[in-house]
């Protein structure tokens, strides 16, 4: 044990560590600029710098901008030398507005803004034409500060509603080319730069993805719109793709539900959409445009494992690159002089190796490898102290085979360990074989405190197509509940798990397992840990920013007429079961899963359950569902800890 403790992760390392994202590569791929910032802010206001490498030089990356500003969202100029980006320099912790640097820039360079906007106007997202001549840009021009005094307000009132407005890059001038009723939600440009595709939803409120959307064109030269309007059953999966050969690609369910898997969609014009790739035994994650020959790639999740597939004019495609042992979070793609050049942030949790970006190269039809490493992000975590996490198999209750993570100290053999079950979120979501440090950490934190930490991918996760996803919708606390029971089954079986010493923590979706699982009249957990848990599947639909998923998700509404078989999947109707000394931790202004969740099952518990050990209920302030402070982060951490290795050690 001592091994152990000399290896394990303090929390101020997890909640230092850098979270890399938005890997864009240049037109020819010789460059790639991306993002390195934390995940918790110290301060007043969130921080992000841009950093520069040469992919096909090991060890290149190089720090572009201070990271004093919240610096994000980096584009190269097609035929420049500069770099666009969205920033708050103008005014700290304030909107981001347009900037741009010269390649050549140190930290110390002062990048040159981008539009006069006004201070209120926040821009959202950004892309330059394909000729290189103007930018177009979502913004919103959000509402003045009121002051302390609340005013009297609207219930969805339509106001700040994003527009689409248009940057000359040589004058500087800007006008507007669409504004009015409704909310501008993405765009994409035309392969010859005359014309634009955006996308309109209702309100500029979440739920208002769950409607139908409408798609439009603007040319550029009159802003006048062309062609039929199309809509979209609700909000899809993606951005469209504006190929050359005059067709649109994007990604949306394979089936009519609100949770569904993924697949690629084509259509042509006004017509319908046909349906092209994916969704029965994996899920499509994203997608982005070589912008040659109208090909385009895509992310799949397939079981534990991803790859990236590349589509040529005529939508066919092979797989350019697979992981093995390991994961990629963010990456891009290129087409140049007959090869295929590509980046990724890869981790492996197999390996002991940390995030860190990668580029690699291929040919069509070829498999290639990610061979360079360009970064060195983490090397504070030496092999030796990451935790270890491989793939566990087993079969479910329906004899349906399952897969999952399995995680603990690195250089241990696991044998009738303490074991905490720790589900993932979502529930269409899904975990890999990665090395993250981001949303929690929970599952590398405590393996590298000499726990064994299971997480299963339950019936409702993604990477297995839309049978698997399917249980997702009106059957929680059923197959997605066996399956986690028959995982710890397996562990203790193969004598992994230690049955006296068993806990489960969650949050999120995984906090509605630990709390179901804790209402279990057989349950056998001496600790449980329910972060921002659902507990009142009816109570949740009427009060969550999400409302229509989270009643997919329940089985129905509370304003249904048919049975409320939302009640079925409720941890709250339970409560009398609660014999597990329970942590629970919301932030007070959570909008998805409100804090009146984990506050009815707190009285629910003392009501029905009097025997029971009071939960503590920790509530965090200024904090939404993900959390943005810092030191609200390392209490629930702290707090993880702690009631863990009270009631397991």
């Amino acid at each position: 044990m001592s091994a152990i403790k000399e290896r394990k992760l303090a929390i101020d390392e997890v909640l230092s560590a850098d979270v890399i994202a938005d890997l864009k590569l240049n037109n020819d791929a010789s460059r790639l600029v991306y993002c390195v910032h934390p995940h918790y802010k110290s301060g007043d206001h969130s921080t992000s710098a841009l950093w520069l490498a040469d992919t096909a030089t090991a060890g290149s990356a190089r720090k572009l901008t201070s990271g004093v500003f919240n610096d994000q969202s980096p584009r190269f100029h097609l035929t420049s030398s500069r770099i666009y980006f969205l920033s708050d320099r103008h005014h700290l912790g304030g909107s981001s507005h347009i900037y741009s640097i010269p390649l050549d820039a140190t930290p110390d360079t002062t990048p040159e803004r981008g539009a006069d906007l006004e201070d209120a106007e926040a821009v959202s997202a950004f892309s330059i034409s394909p000729d290189g001549n103007s930018l177009a840009f979502i913004s919103q021009l959000r509402s003045s500060d009121t002051g302390a005094k609340e005013l009297i307000s609207i219930w969805r009132e339509k106001k700040d509603l994003a527009c689409l407005r248009l940057l000359h890059l040589q004058t500087k001038h800007i006008r507007t080319l669409v504004s009015g009723d409704a909310h501008v939600d993405s765009f994409s440009w035309s392969p010859d730069s005359s014309s634009i595709l955006y996308r309109l939803r209702t309100h500029a409120d979440l739920e208002s993805t769950a409607f139908p959307v409408t798609e439009e064109i603007v040319t550029i030269a009159t802003g006048g719109i062309i062609g039929d309007t199309f809509k979209h059953p609700h909000l899809p999966g993606s951005a469209t793709i504006w190929r050359e050969n005059g067709d649109f690609v994007f990604l949306q369910n394979t089936s009519s539900r609100l949770l569904s898997s993924r697949s690629v969609w084509q259509r042509k014009s006004s017509s319908s959409p046909v349906y092209l790739a994916y969704g029965d035994e994996d899920d499509v994650l994203n997608i982005v445009h070589l912008a040659s020959d109208s090909r385009y790639a895509v992310k799949v999740a397939t079981g534990l494992d991803s790859k990236l597939d590349v589509f040529d004019a005529d939508h066919k495609s092979f797989t350019a690159f697979e992981t093995l042992d390991e994961d990629i979070s963010s990456w891009d793609i290129k087409y140049v002089d007959g090869r295929y050049i590509y980046v990724a942030v890869r981790s492996s949790g197999v390996k002991g190796d940390p995030p860190d970006v990668w580029s690699g190269k291929t040919e069509h039809g070829r498999r290639g490898l990610l061979t360079k490493k360009l970064s060195s992000h983490h090397t504070w975590l030496s092999h030796d102290r990451a935790p270890y996490s491989g793939p566990f198999y087993w079969s479910g209750v329906d004899g349906h085979s399952l897969q999952g993570v399995m995680s603990h100290p690195r250089g241990i053999e696991p044998k009738n360990m303490p074991t905490v079950i720790v589900p993932h979120g979502g529930p269409t979501a899904r975990d890999t074989l990665s090395l993250s440090f981001e949303d929690w950490s929970w599952r590398q934190l405590l393996a590298s405190h000499g726990y064994l930490v299971l997480s299963p991918n339950y019936r409702g996760s993604i990477g297995r197509g839309d049978a698997f996803v399917k249980p997702a919708n009106g059957t929680v606390g059923t197959l997605d509940w066996d399956d986690i029971q028959t995982m710890i089954d397996e562990g203790v079986g193969r004598g992994l798990v230690d049955p006296q010493k068993l806990a489960i923590a969650g949050y999120s979706q995984g906090g509605f397992l630990a709390a179901w699982g804790c209402t279990r009249p057989n349950n056998i957990f001496k600790a449980g840990v329910i972060g921002a848990g659902v507990t009142d599947w009816g109570i949740l639909t009427a009060t969550s920013d999400l409302p229509d998923i989270e009643a997919a998700i329940g089985g129905a509404a509370p304003w249904d007429p048919r049975e409320p078989v939302y009640r079925n999947g409720s941890p709250i109707k339970d409560c009398k079961n609660v014999r597990t000394p329970l942590l629970l931790l919301h932030g007070k202004e959570d909008k998805r899963v409100p804090l009146t969740q984990a506050i009815a099952f707190v009285r629910g518990v003392a009501r029905e359950a009097p025997d029971s050990l009071d939960p503590l209920l920790v509530i965090y302030p200024r904090e939404d569902h993900d959390f943005k402070e810092r030191a609200n982060a390392e209490d629930v951490l702290r707090r993880l800890v702690r009631h863990l290795d009270a009631h397991l050690k």
